[in-house]
This record gives C-alpha cells, structure tokens and sequence, in this order.
C-alpha cells in the first residue's frame, strides 16, 4: 500500500494557501513603490467595482454581515481547538499529522484574511496625499493659520447650535434614523469638486449600521469602524448625539476608498459642511474644531482659553456629554485596543498612529490656504 509522503499531506491540507500572508505583504510593498499607479488603476478602476461587488451581500441585509461571519468565524476557531485539545487528551494516533493539518487550516484563514484585505482595501493606505492629488498648498500650520481655523469653526459651531433642539439638560437631540437616510446629502455636494478623491461610481456606499457588540466599541472608545470584507459601515449605537452626523460621514470616506484616518476625517467634515441640514455641519464643525484646538492649546494656551470661553451653553453642554461618555468607558480594554490600533495603523504606513486623526488640521489649513490664494488671485484680475 503506497502512503503519501509527509510533506506531501501537510501541503494537501492547507499549508500552500499559508503563502497568501507573504503574497499580501509583497502586494503591499510593492504598492508602496508605486503609489501612482495604485492611484490610477487601483483607487480610479479595480476598487471601485470591486467595492460594489463585495458589498452587495450586506446592502440585502438589515443587520450586519460581517459581525455574523466573526461569529461564525470564531465558533469555527473554537471547534477547531477543542479538536485539538481533545485528540491530545485521548492519545489519539497521528496526533503530530493531525496537530499540523489544524495549523495548516489556521494559517490558510490568516492568509485569506490578509491577502483579500490588502486587494480589497488595504492598497488605498498607499494612495497619494490627498494635497498631492488635488495639488494644494501644503505645510504645517503656523500659530496664526491655527488660531484663525479655531476661531472661525467656533464661530460656526455656536451660530449652528443655536438652530438645533436640546433635550433635557441642554445636550443635543439627534434621531439616528434621520441621521442615517439623509447620511449622502452632503457628498452629493462634494463629489465634483473632489473627483478623482472620491469615485463617481461608488456615489452612495452601503447604508451604515449599528453594530451588534456596541458594547465592545463603547469600551475600545470606537464610534465606528469600516469592514473591507463585506463593506460595511459598523457604527455604534451608544455615540454621543452630537458626534453621530460626523461620524457617519467618516466611515463613508472609508467606504469610499480614503483609508488614511486624517483623510477620512477631512472628507467626512467637508460632507457635513456642505450638508443641507444644519445637524450635520454642527458636527462636523465641532469635530474639526475639537482636533484644531487639541493643536492650539499646545502652543498658545491663552487664545485656546480665550475661545474655549466663547463657547455657547449648548455646545458646552454637548461637550459635557461626550467627556462623561469617554470617562465612562475608559479602562484597561480601551489601552490595550488603543495601542492595538495605533500599530495597525503604523503597519499600513501611517507613521503617527492612532495620532494621524490630528493631522486632519493640516488638510484644513491647506485648504484654507487654497480659498485665499483663489481669492486673491481673482481679485487680481479683476
């Protein structure tokens, strides 16, 4: 009786498609040679129509595809191990062959995993800058840039907040379903104006929903969070009201192909800016705000409390909420995901981690610089 070489049945269990974890990296690194090609035939063409494809299973589904598939995952996970913990305990025969072939199965999932996430959205952290690929002016922001941005978005946020209902103690009152069938008016108004950023043909991604485990997101600190498997937009249902329109709109620029946190946050502002509904600009002015301040009272604490000082009662009270939101849920689990988070982030080549969200006040500040100098430039003309 001929018996199969050893090698040969670690190879017909799995073992090969364990080579999809170097293929992914390959993929990746050499993305990262040619973030101008990744620009043109990934990020313009293949993602695109690859997003509609693997989206459309979850856009059928009321409730989230990707939060039952990690159940099913890790149910599959725990069978697997309880197999192995089994066959040890009885002494069972082959138990070495056995053992690999489970190992084999783990690290054919693992690669999976990988190689479809860098083909499926992975490649958009190596797009060009935003500032690159639309050409404007960039730099870090002097102190003066900085205080104007911060004054002009307080200004703003106060001028909304008077508009908008307060429920009882003076927070904002938002109705997430209204939050969610109107979350595409403000990217209609932004599409032109940023093409190729942002793809025509994805116009409207996948309707965003509450996640399952908001739970496990209250206690990571996570609104929301992207899943490039299936396309969806998980949000948290336990968001504070005033950062609900906001967040939304960060997980759409997800959707849409812009992996990079300080640009998702730049598109997501820019969508509730240009939001016919004076919720969704609230948001995203406060949210903007809140990271230029951050940068301002570092290096000029006496303006920073001048126009923390200007703050209207109800958006005050809206801050006093989300403080006592992430004060609730602070704890060992939210450092631990936070540092989790902050090296994914710096594996997919985002150097400052989890503070790349910060940078988002550069964009602004480029764009602020971009207003001005077409303004001067037609006021010279004319």
């Amino acid at each position: 009786m001929e018996t199969t070489p050893p090698v040969k049945k670690i190879l017909n269990h799995h073992w090969f498609n364990a080579l999809l974890i170097p293929f992914g990296y390959g993929l990746f690194w050499l993305g990262g040679q040619n973030p101008g090609l990744v620009e043109r035939l990934y990020a313009e063409r293949i993602f695109p129509s690859l997003s509609r494809f693997i989206s459309w299973p979850a856009r059928l589904l009321p409730w989230s595809l990707s939060e039952l598939l990690l159940i099913l995952m890790l149910a599959g996970l725990v069978l697997s191990l309880a197999g192995v913990v089994r066959a040890l305990m009885r002494g069972t025969p082959g138990f070495l062959m056995f053992f690999l072939r489970r190992m084999g199965e783990w690290f054919a999932m693992a690669g999976m995993l990988y190689a479809s996430f860098v083909v499926f959205w992975g490649l958009n952290y190596l797009r060009p800058p935003i500032v690159k690929t639309l050409s404007w002016p960039s730099g870090r922001p002097t102190v003066v840039e900085l205080q104007g941005l911060c004054e002009g978005l307080a200004l703003e946020a106060n001028v909304l907040r008077k508009e908008l209902t307060s429920a009882e103690g003076g927070a904002l009152r938002v109705d997430p379903r209204m939050v969610l069938d109107r979350r595409n008016d403000g990217y209609e108004r932004i599409h032109w104006a940023l093409f190729p950023v942002l793809p025509a043909v994805i116009h409207e991604p996948s309707r965003p929903k509450i996640a399952l485990f908001g739970s496990l997101m209250s206690r990571s600190l996570t609104y929301g969070m992207y899943i490039p498997w299936t396309g969806e937009a998980l949000l948290n249902g336990s968001t504070p009201a005033a950062a609900l329109p906001f967040s939304v709109c960060h997980e759409m620029a997800h959707q849409q192909g812009i992996a990079r946190e300080d640009e998702a946050n730049f598109i997501g502002y820019l969508a509730c800016r240009m939001h016919p509904d004076p919720l969704f600009r609230y948001s995203g002015a406060r949210a903007a705000l809140g990271e230029a301040m951050a940068q301002l009272g570092a290096v000029r604490p006496d303006a920073w409390k001048v126009i923390r000082n200007s703050m209207g009662p109800g958006a005050l009270a809206d801050e006093a909420v989300e403080t006592a939101w992430l004060h609730q849920h602070q704890g060992k689990f939210s450092q631990v995901q936070g540092r989790v988070y902050d090296g994914y982030l710096k594996s997919q080549g985002q150097a400052d981690g989890a503070r790349s969200y910060g940078r988002m006040v550069d964009l602004l500040i480029a764009e602020r610089r971009l207003t001005t100098k077409v303004q001067q430039t037609t006021k010279t003309k004319t």
